[in-house]
């Protein structure tokens, strides 16, 4: 949809958003140290490696014209390490489980596999010697567990068979989210960024429009507008994500003044996110 906002405003927005997903990547670093449930502490690795790709999300987008494929690969990282980070917090202990072991899996299994710094010659006199090693490893409880769950032969096993729609039902069922978010994500960065990650002609070229008979990107300013907007609703949706796990977080561990800012941020980000979109707020009678 063609938008009606200049481009001069739509960079202010654009900044605005970042200066949201910056607060809300800072507030994610405090609420780390706050946790002490056992399972949500084990589980937060993700929400770490979330603040790491949000950084980096960051800096491609301060330079918004360049880097929308690159940052759609990103946002679609960051919203699958939330989904995943709230799933496996809440589901149940068999997927839980796997979701520990799968690490001992595939260290297992990486054992085997020939490495960049391996020479070829030695690597097939030493096939003896890593067989060797993995046969020390089963003995262990732990290992062999997680070979149970897994395999013992399949290298390449997800930590679990549940597809991320599977994975995002079970947060809905689980009812305590503004769950909307998690399937506006999905339905709008997935699919894309796959395309982008993987190649393909459609994803080098989405962002710029050229296939959409409705968009002249040789119009005036109507492509630098586009990619603002676009890289502003980005930054908007995955902030949202991280105060959906603040929720998840607040019922075990004591992080109310947190939540409370980062409250007060997703209402402004909301009303700034339908302003861009130019929809009216319906206001409450």
């Amino acid at each position: 949809m063609r938008s009606n906002h200049s481009l001069d405003d739509l960079r202010l927005y654009h900044k605005h958003a970042m200066h949201f997903f910056d607060a809300q990547l800072a507030m994610l670093g405090e609420v780390l140290g706050k946790i002490t449930d056992d399972r949500i502490g084990k589980c937060s690795v993700l929400l770490l490696s979330c603040g790491q790709t949000g950084s980096a999300l960051l800096q491609l987008s301060s330079q918004a014209g360049m880097f929308g494929n690159e940052t759609m690969m990103l946002a679609r990282a960051f919203m699958e390490k939330i989904t995943n980070f709230i799933y496996a917090a809440i589901c149940d202990d068999k997927e839980y489980r796997a979701f520990i072991l799968h690490p001992v899996y595939k260290h297992y299994h990486a054992i085997a596999e020939l490495k960049m710094e391996d020479d070829l010659d030695e690597y097939l006199k030493n096939d003896t010697l890593r067989k060797q090693e993995q046969a020390k490893l089963r003995q262990k409880p732990i290992v062999k567990e997680a070979l149970e769950i897994f395999s013992e032969t399949k290298p390449y096993l997800n930590w679990t068979k549940k597809t991320l729609n599977e994975r995002i039902t079970t947060i809905e069922k689980w009812g305590k989210l503004l769950d909307v978010f998690f399937t506006l994500n999905k339905i709008r960065y997935y699919s894309d960024a796959s395309e982008a990650l993987h190649g393909s002609l459609y994803g080098c070229t989405y962002r710029l429009g050229i296939f959409d008979t409705d968009f002249d990107s040789t119009k005036g300013d109507i492509l630098e507008k586009k990619l603002y907007k676009d890289n502003a609703y980005v930054l908007l949706h995955l902030g949202m994500l991280i105060h959906e796990s603040f929720t998840l977080i607040k019922y075990t561990d004591n992080i109310e003044e947190i939540w409370n800012h980062s409250y007060d941020n997703r209402g402004n980000a909301l009303n700034l996110l339908m302003h861009i979109l130019e929809r009216k707020i319906k206001q409450r009678e």
